[in-house]
């Protein structure tokens, strides 16, 4: 018998295991799409425009509210997952690309929904960037590299003031 976590192959079944463990419900298929489109586009759109501007067109679309944040969060993380394997997208899997794709698509009603950018001095002339969203001040999927107070120093949050 060939355990589930050994099919991982290009096999009709190891496909069938990660098409189940990725889509949980008929819309995942479109928002896992949607997700892919977004992560492929985002770096090209940030050459060709400010941050701030890339920033504000995102808050204006149209995001899925559903009530629980960390279900949403769970959600965004699970369909993003996958398109970071294709060779298109390997490059992509930075904090950087995540807390973009995540603030574009967590619906959080009125809450307040930041993006935050920072940097860490590695030494004189080396700087380490990193990037994260938050919820109400509280920050969201952690980079594990986060571990940082006191060492970093931010560069960007947007909205800007608030």
């Amino acid at each position: 018998m060939v355990e589930a976590t050994a099919v991982k192959s290009w096999t009709p079944a190891g496909i069938v295991r990660r098409f189940q463990a990725l889509i949980h419900a008929p819309e995942d298929i479109l928002l896992t799409l949607r997700i892919a489109h977004f992560m492929w586009r985002i770096p090209k759109q940030l050459e060709r425009e400010s941050l701030p501007g890339v920033l504000d067109r995102i808050r204006r679309d149209n995001r899925e509210r559903e009530a629980d944040t960390n279900t949403q969060i769970e959600r965004i993380a699970r369909l993003r997952r996958p398109w970071f394997g294709l060779p298109s997208l390997r490059g992509h899997d930075t904090c950087y690309i995540r807390a973009l794709t995540l603030y574009r698509f967590l619906g959080v009603g009125d809450r307040e929904l930041r993006i935050h950018f920072v940097v860490e001095p590695r030494s004189a002339d080396r700087l380490r960037g990193h990037a994260w969203v938050s919820v109400d001040g509280a920050i969201q999927e952690e980079p594990p590299e986060l571990e940082l107070e006191g060492r970093t120093r931010g560069l960007y949050t947007h909205p800007p003031g608030a």
